[in-house]
């Protein structure tokens, strides 16, 4: 076992000792957004690591994914084999390993936030006395928390940047290989260059990005072109090399059943419209065009698996966001699909909040959304596009569906 990997399965130990007796007082939960994706997982991990060794609190990374679900994202156990993690993840706190052990509203834990900056409403908190602590995010500023210190909210390809950054001047100037914080820099590392796709120049990378991934990168056994005696580094690769490894696991979705694609990297929201009403939105991000999953599943399953995905998490709306290559010419491509909950028979014309999400997409330059026609959607409550603006993920569009509806 490592010892990045023996410290997790200690401080799970011993926080799940604490629970028992103190229901998790005097410790912080460090935990990403709920879709689980790489960089929410590493910026966790290390927050958890580097907050507990550097400054000393008792600081525990939850990852917000049932353990059974962690198979979900290949590209996310990559990385961790990669790190010199557990190979059964049995080092990695999970939600249902915290469930399992307490009533969530019965814990007395902070809160540190990682690629999000709203703590979840599921997690007991009374803003009077907020216990979220700190905050490192890249998405909109919901204004949430503005007494945690740190509360770091910028733009960045990736949250793993911002936490590389804080962090970097209280690094160790020269680990050994083996030492903890080199695996801790190879899960930062790995996270910057799965979001940034290798530091492209693609309008998703920043200078804080670069400037991270440059100090992680010869900290790393990735950077590391021999080992002692001179020998050669056989897990010596480029950045370039690492970010392809990465995303091509991504992208290995195939054996995944259509209601998996949809959970694997899901998001849920809660907004409210101009009344007050709530409206529940969840968006499923999927690396798989919709042509090809149709084919692969056939209309009726695909659409089947929409509507029970729905009903499965009470949704008003499920947005379906895939980003995927195209088979033949390998070209990158984005498409959007919105879906209502199906009455019986054929849909009427859209009206009310449905046609405003249609026209407010449609009439929004930064997503780009172009009209497509795909197999099934004719007389159904749900309409799908292809995205010119290939820049536009989740970050830019959970944000602009939230203001169509909290102007409806």
């Amino acid at each position: 076992m490592s010892a990045l990997s023996k410290f997790f399965a200690n401080n799970k130990i011993s926080f799940l000792d604490d629970l028992n007796s103190t229901r998790g007082e005097g410790w912080t939960i460090v935990m990403g957004n709920p879709a689980g994706d790489l960089d929410s997982c590493a910026s966790a991990l290390a927050h958890s690591y580097l907050s507990t060794i550097l400054d000393h609190k008792r600081t525990i990374a939850l990852i917000q994914t049932p353990r059974s679900d962690l198979k979900l994202r290949p590209e996310n156990l990559l990385a961790f084999k990669y790190a010199r993690l557990d190979k059964d993840n049995s080092d990695l706190f999970t939600m249902d390993d915290l469930t399992s052990a307490i009533k969530l509203e019965e814990l007395r834990s902070s809160y540190a936030l990682v690629d999000d900056n709203v703590l979840s409403s599921k997690f007991p908190n009374d803003p009077a006395a907020d216990r979220v602590n700190a905050i490192f995010d890249h998405h909109t500023n919901a204004g949430a928390h503005p007494n945690a210190n740190p509360r770091i909210i910028h733009p960045a390809g990736s949250c793993a940047s911002i936490v590389t950054n804080y962090f970097q001047p209280r690094f160790p100037p020269s680990p050994a290989p083996g030492d903890a914080i080199t695996d801790v820099s190879s899960l930062l590392l790995s996270a910057i260059m799965i979001d940034t796709s290798g530091l492209k120049d693609n309008g998703k990378t920043t200078p804080h990005d670069t400037t991270a991934a440059e100090y992680l990168y010869p900290r790393t056994p990735f950077g590391a072109p021999t080992i002692a005696g001179g020998e050669p580094n056989k897990e010596h690769m480029s950045l370039s090399d690492l970010a392809t490894l990465l995303v091509d696991a991504k992208r290995d979705v195939a054996n995944l059943s259509g209601e998996e694609l949809l959970k694997r990297d899901y998001k849920p929201f809660h907004w409210k419209n101009s009344k007050g009403e709530a409206v529940h939105v969840g968006l499923s991000t999927v690396p798989m065009g919709l042509k090809h999953w149709i084919e692969r599943d056939g209309q009726k399953k695909f659409w089947e698996d929409q509507e029970a995905y729905i009903k499965k998490e009470k949704l008003d709306i499920l947005g379906v966001l895939t980003t995927f290559r195209t088979r033949n010419k390998n070209k990158h491509k984005r498409e959007m699909l919105l879906v209502f909950p199906q009455g019986e028979g054929v849909a009427d014309a859209p009206t009310g909040l449905e046609l405003q999400l249609y026209t407010g997409i449609e009439s929004n330059p930064e997503l780009g959304a172009e009209p497509k026609d795909i197999p099934g959607i004719e007389n159904r409550r749900a309409r799908a596009w292809e995205q010119t603006q290939k820049q536009a993920t989740r970050k830019q569009i959970a944000p602009a569906i939230q203001a169509i509806i909290e102007a409806s």
